[in-house]
């Protein structure tokens, strides 16, 4: 301890007296000492501070001065000056004062640790005789007792500020407190040493101080005196706290110095730590004089500098020197490895890294993790989370697997927000090209962050659906209940899932959170063969078809379930052509064949064709527009009464009643439309006839459809003519009836007029009359004059071959013509009768009046059916 044991031997003191010989009044000088007189002169002029003034009683005799060097002096000592006066007078009758100088050099002094009251007291004991420094001094003991007590006494706050000042480079004078008075002369030497006592012991190698200085220029930086020169800061003794220092490094050790009080709750621990501190410190290195400080409670003074901001590489070098990082928590070795990390960073930071490489623990990327997730998600933590995965991917060689460590450490995290997470690990991913398959379970079991991985998977550009892949090859390992929507969907897309498995919401997990998600899924699905994606896709799909992007849409189905191909399913068909249906005009088109392709291309008995109308009537169940567009789609431009697309309409119809009414609708502006004729080839269950022949209008539909259903049967023509006779009881032919007789030829019209005057007379009559009258029936008109004049001629030769006369000659009657019938008419509509070249029609079959190209197949079973 400082001053507590001196050397057996002591100290030798140099030493110097300034005064004048008595009687004589010349100048002073140097009289006696050890020192040569030039050397002795320095130190002792320049602790001249003025002369003494005998009408101030503060400013009495003796003065103490207390040098650590000199003008002219290189290196440091530790000296006292005495100025006193024992009355004696120089020739002029004024006082003669003498100063007494004693001298230790550094070295000694500093080993031995001399405080200026060992000082102080050693020079008091000396006296004034010069003989009596010859032997060696043993300076008295100054306790750490007594100097930390002299803190206390003046106030901790107030000396440790105005050791801030000091170390500031400030020069401090101590005044008397308002209303009171400076102590005496010892009180005011143990106050200047328990002031320097808060300072390493090696700042006195620079720091000077007075009990009191007179009105003379000095440069002593820690004085007692009247008042504050220009230049200098004025301190009460022992009043409140001095000014704040102006240095970052003074300021600084000011705060550790209350710290260390407040944490120790001794002073006596901080001054024999600052007393033990003997090395030499320049006056510019305030930091230095930190440094020192701190290392009475190195690991928590560094621990602060960081939360401060104030450490540097080399504190944490010193401290873990001192320190194995076995023995620090983990508040405390996180906040040195976050340190070291931070700094490393920095483009100076090889010192940090080195650092973080040589005390390595494996606890380091737990740690760092920690600090990243310590403050909430951001795009800062995510940043910081790279940094410092680019910094452990450095030193992977030196410390294989840290890189993965943290990177699990991240993306683990309890509680922490899933889309950073997500975001963490597409960012890994796609910076580093690395994955885990611990990470890919945590985006697996949490459905936020698995979904915004997904998103910035499918963000990017160019695209590279592997992770992907390779997220559902792992998925597959779980149960189905494990798997989340997203990734489910993402199985139905590349083929590992079962269709069965997958639910719309998992599509829309899948599709929700990037604008082109849908598209990804049609490309991907196409690639691999799975067109049952469009029907969890149904919901999804509808919307844009719906919000104006029908085109692309329709254009992706077309290339995912091609309209023909025998792949696709028909639940699968069924929604592609709904989707068509669901189009605008501009989208879908008209024709059928442009709104459902797929069933277009389906027979009328294929098996699918049930699973196709549990679909129609899923999707269209609750959306009454698209239900009418469908309808209008399966009834088409131009009836297919052979096709599936009719069955599909009978079945749902079936299934469904209520849309009777639609298609009734539809129907009915077809068969009130000109190409009304092919409409009337539809099987047509009988109350759905009922339906339109009551409230639509057409009352000719009903026999109309018996006329040519018994001429499809090859019926005999009095059953015809009866059918024809029963719709017209005002002898009144309907204009659709006209057009079906008439379809069938002159030759039909005429034995069919012939009957009907056989079983109602004069109603043949009035159905020539109705054909003969109407321009659009000219054809049929001309077969039949010709067809009566034949028969008129016939007539004549048989009243000839009779002997009859006969009558005079029709005016339009031509050569004798030999009737016939054609051994087989052409398809309906039969040709037109040309003049000069006709020849009765033979009756038509059902299967001269089948549509082209198509087989009639056998009608539906009856059923009975409720109007709605």
């Amino acid at each position: 301890m400082v001053n507590e044991a001196p050397g057996p031997d002591g100290l030798t003191a140099q030493w110097a007296v300034l005064g004048k010989h008595p009687g004589r009044s010349m100048g002073y000088e140097v009289l006696d000492g050890s020192l040569p007189g030039n050397r002795a002169q320095r130190y002792l002029w320049g602790a001249t501070t003025g002369t003494p003034d005998a009408h101030d009683p503060a400013g009495g005799l003796p003065w103490r001065v207390f040098l650590s060097g000199a003008d002219g002096e290189t290196r440091s000592v530790c000296a006292v000056v005495d100025t006193s006066w024992d009355g004696a007078k120089d020739g002029t009758g004024r006082p003669s004062y003498t100063w007494l100088l004693l001298l230790f050099e550094w070295q000694a002094a500093s080993r031995a640790g001399v405080t200026w009251t060992a000082l102080d007291r050693a020079v008091s004991r000396a006296g004034s005789a010069p003989a009596r420094f010859d032997a060696p001094l043993a300076p008295p003991r100054t306790t750490v007792a007594e100097l930390s007590y002299t803190v206390d006494e003046l106030g901790f706050e107030w000396a440790a500020g105005m050791a801030a000042l000091l170390l500031d480079g400030r020069q401090l004078v101590i005044t008397a407190p308002r209303g009171g008075a400076l102590p005496g002369l010892d009180e005011r030497v143990r106050t200047l040493d328990a002031v320097c006592s808060l300072l390493p012991y090696g700042c006195r190698s620079w720091l000077s101080g007075a009990t009191w200085t007179g009105k003379a220029e000095h440069d002593l930086r820690l004085v007692f005196a009247a008042s504050a020169r220009t230049g200098q800061q004025e301190a009460p003794l022992g009043t409140g706290r001095p000014p704040a220092p102006r240095g970052e490094a003074a300021a600084r050790y000011l705060t550790e110095l209350l710290r260390l009080r407040a944490k120790l709750g001794s002073t006596a621990d901080l001054v024999a730590h600052l007393l033990a501190a003997t090395t030499a410190l320049p006056p510019s290195d305030a930091a230095e004089a930190v440094r020192v400080l701190q290392e009475l409670d190195l690991l928590d003074s560094v621990l602060n500098d960081i939360r401060q901001g104030r450490a540097r590489p080399g504190d944490v070098q010193r401290l873990l020197e001192l320190h194995a990082v076995e023995s620090l928590d983990d508040r405390q070795l996180g906040t040195l490895v976050v340190f070291l990390a931070e700094y490393a960073r920095r483009p100076d930071g090889g010192t940090a890294q080195a650092l973080l490489t040589r005390h390595w623990t494996r606890r380091v990327p737990e740690l760092l993790a920690a600090h990243v997730v310590a403050d909430p998600a951001s795009k800062r933590t995510l940043t910081l989370a790279k940094e410092y995965l680019t910094l452990l991917r450095g030193l992977e060689e030196a410390h294989p697997g840290s890189f993965d460590r943290l990177f699990t450490a991240l993306a683990a995290t309890p509680g922490y927000d899933p889309a950073w997470i997500g975001s963490l690990a597409y960012m890994v991913e796609k910076e580093f090209g690395y994955d885990c398959e611990t990470v890919d379970r945590v985006l697996i079991d949490s459905r936020d962050a698995g979904l915004v991985w997904l998103t910035l998977l499918l963000q990017a550009r160019p695209r590279d659906l592997r992770p992907l892949s390779r997220m559902v090859s792992l998925a597959a390992e779980a149960g189905v209940d494990h798997r989340p929507g997203w990734l489910r969907f993402a199985g139905l897309l590349t083929g590992a899932f079962d269709p069965a498995e997958v639910a719309a919401t998992d599509a829309a997990e899948f599709t929700a959170g990037q604008p082109d998600a849908w598209r990804i899924a049609l490309e991907t699905a196409r690639d691999h063969g799975r067109p049952e994606v469009i029907g969890p896709m149904w919901a999804v799909l509808s919307q844009l078809v719906r919000g104006g992007r029908h085109n692309e849409v329709l254009h992706m189905l077309d290339t995912l379930a091609p309209p023909g191909a025998q792949e696709v399913p028909p639940q699968t068909a069924a929604d592609a052509d709904l989707l068509r249906a669901a189009a605008p005009p501009d989208g879908a088109g008209p024709g059928l064949t442009r709104t459902v392709p797929r069933l277009r291309l389906l027979d009328a008995d294929d098996p699918g064709l049930d699973t196709y109308v549990a679909t129609v009537v899923l999707r269209t169940e609750s959306e009454p527009e698209l239900k009418d567009r469908v309808v209008e789609a399966l009834l088409g431009d131009e009836p297919d009464p052979d096709g599936a697309s009719w069955r599909v309409l009978c079945l749902w119809m079936r299934q469904h009643p209520s849309i009777d009414l639609t298609v009734r609708a539809g129907l009915a502006r077809r068969l009130n439309s000109a190409a009304h004729s092919g409409w009337l080839d539809l099987d047509l269950p009988e109350d759905l006839v009922d339906g339109l022949v009551l409230r639509n209008g057409l009352e000719w539909l009903r026999p109309v459809r018996r006329l040519r259903l018994a001429v499809a049967d090859r019926a005999p023509i009095d059953e015809i003519a009866r059918i024809v006779a029963e719709a017209c009881p005002h002898r009144v032919f309907s204009r659709r009836l006209m057009d079906e007789i008439a379809h069938y030829g002159s030759w039909f019209a005429f034995r069919l007029t012939t009957e009907l005057d056989r079983q109602a007379p004069g109603l043949g009559v009035a159905l020539y009359g109705a054909l003969g009258s109407d321009r659009q029936y000219q054809n049929v008109r001309a077969g039949l004059v010709r067809l009566s004049i034949e028969q008129l001629n016939r007539h004549r030769r048989l009243l000839a071959a009779l002997g009859a006369a006969e009558p005079s000659p029709h005016p339009f009657a031509g050569p004798p013509v030999h009737t016939q019938r054609p051994a087989a008419p052409a398809p309906s509509p039969a040709p037109p009768d040309q003049p000069g070249t006709w020849r009765p029609d033979a009756l038509p079959t059902a299967a001269d009046h089948a549509p082209k190209g198509k087989r009639r197949r056998p009608r539906l079973p009856g059923w009975k059916r409720r109007d709605p």
